[in-house]
């Protein structure tokens, strides 16, 4: 009886401690050692949604965001349109165009969301 009581406690705390750890994010835009921090706000036009504006594409802007465990909520498109922002505003994008999301569960992980999209200059 001792046992189960001890090993149930055990299993508690390690369950509710691991729902503290953060989500993982990565990206093809580095930062470093440093943390992005988004600079300025960036508009975010999804699929063929156009900016209104002549812009030239620069670049490519990829995000991924992972949850760590099975007790965090899923990763929200909110989550990866913050990392697209700071990833464009370090690269001085005016919008991101052609935004597309892919969400689900991978063999290393409980739940991700990918995101995508241009770097877009205005001319």
């Amino acid at each position: 009886m001792r046992r189960t009581i001890i090993a149930s406690v055990c299993f508690s705390t390690v369950a509710l401690s691991s729902g503290c750890a953060s989500y993982r994010t990565s990206s093809n835009i580095e930062s470093g050692s440093e943390p992005i921090a988004a600079t300025k706000k960036v508009p975010i036009f999804e699929g063929a949604s156009d900016p209104g504006k002549k812009f030239r594409t620069t670049q490519k802007i990829e995000v991924s965001i992972k949850k760590l465990t099975l007790f965090h909520a899923d990763p929200t498109k909110e989550q990866a349109n913050t990392e697209l922002e700071k990833r464009a505003s370090a690269l001085g994008c005016d919008a991101i165009t052609n935004a597309q999301y892919q969400a689900g569960i991978g063999l290393t992980t409980w739940g991700y969301i990918d995101a995508q999209g241009n770097c877009a200059k205005f001319e």
